[in-house]
């Protein structure tokens, strides 16, 4: 399929009058925000982005430059947003065929998303793609370039939302596992939120994971409660290690047994299911998913998230806690006449044996207790 023509158009122009710092070159994970935001619109496989400077452009400038996109400068941003937007738009040079448009303060969009966006647009249903989380709609748009002129034309009440909301006959929501589409810096106290967001940017919030299960049409409500219920037991586990001084990180742990069943059913899938975190962004829940049908025992005190999920997987049968035993007697009932099967159900019965024990030296309770 031939590469779509996609343009983003980020609003950088305005005063940031809330914040009180110039919100576009706020520090970032040691980059500004604006930098952050075009690396993202970069890894989504967007080709030109055009970021419209105003209020201290002669600043924001040289940045957006050297972060390889393109200044466009609107000298009459201090008539609002919508101008900023008409001024990107005339900005275009290469005949998109569509493009996003996303403010600055909203800078933690997933490129995931944007991936989304444009995969549905390249459908052809609708020419207006609005990213949905959990049911609400977030930035940024995606518009046709076919409504461009219908855009700039606009002269009624608040700018690109009315313009948009006078095409609603031509809009899509698109569902995206990504919660930073709903969430903007506007005073100091987001700003604080957002450096916390960017630190743990890899790991799914407990909505994400919820909107990431409802989004795989095969992952059905059995197998959902099942992944409640190890990841329940995961938690445990974590909390009665971390008590004992284990430093777990307790959201890899409890994200990773809310997934690590996301693609039940398909071959191979524990690798598919982390395949598919890491495709939406949240490589850090990866390899305990990858493991969470094998893995080696490690060695010495620490003990890592997905020898957890690995054990609490064993513990649970459907949305039931059960004992190791009964759980491989389970198994080998079902798989009896299957030798590689119940060689493959021994190695992983010594294995989950051989972590529990390495909790329960750590923990210094036995998993009866923790559980």
């Amino acid at each position: 399929m031939e590469k779509p023509g996609i343009t983003a158009i980020i609003l950088a122009a305005g005063h940031s009058s809330r914040m009180g710092v110039f919100k576009p070159l706020l520090d970032l994970g040691g980059r500004p925000v604006i930098t952050r935001i075009i690396e993202t619109c970069r890894q989504a496989g967007i080709d030109e982005v055009i970021v419209v400077a105003g209020y201290r452009k002669e600043m924001i400038i040289p940045v957006i430059e050297g972060a390889g996109a393109r200044a466009a400068v609107n000298d009459r941003y201090e008539e609002g947003m919508f101008s900023s937007v008409i001024a990107g738009m005339s900005a275009m040079e290469h005949g998109p065929q569509a493009f996003i448009v996303l403010p600055a303060d909203i800078p933690l969009v997933r490129a995931a998303t944007i991936r989304s966006l444009v995969s549905s647009f390249m459908e052809g249903k609708n020419r207006i793609l609005a990213p949905s989380f959990r049911g609400r709609k977030g930035h940024p748009p995606l518009i046709s370039a076919e409504l461009q002129g219908a855009i700039m034309e606009f002269t009624g009440e608040n700018g690109l939302k009315g313009a948009l909301e006078k095409l609603e006959s031509e809009t899509v929501k698109v569902e995206v596992p990504d919660g930073n589409i709903l969430f903007d810096i506007d005073n100091p106290a987001d700003y604080g939120e957002l450096k916390q967001r960017w630190e743990r940017r890899e790991i799914p919030s407990i909505p994400e994971c919820e909107a990431l299960m409802e989004l795989m049409p095969g992952m059905d409500e059995h197998t959902r409660q099942h992944c409640r219920a190890v990841a329940e037991i995961c938690c445990r586990i974590a909390d009665c290690l971390n008590s004992a001084g284990a430093g777990i990180d307790r959201e890899i742990v409890l994200a990773a047994a809310l997934l690590h069943d996301l693609a039940k059913g398909k071959p191979g899938h524990a690798r598919e299911a982390a395949r598919i975190v890491r495709e939406a962004g949240f490589h850090g829940i990866a390899e305990a998913i990858i493991t969470h049908m094998d893995i080696e025992p490690g060695h010495g005190k620490d003990i890592s998230a997905g020898e957890i999920l690995f054990l609490a997987d064993k513990l649970v049968s459907g949305d039931r806690p059960v004992s190791l035993a009964d759980r491989f007697a389970q198994a080998t009932t079902r798989y009896g006449d299957d030798p590689d099967a119940l060689e493959a159900i021994g190695t992983r019965y010594n294995n989950a044996r051989l972590i529990q024990e390495r909790i329960e030296a750590r923990a210094g309770r036995t998993i009866v207790e923790i559980c």
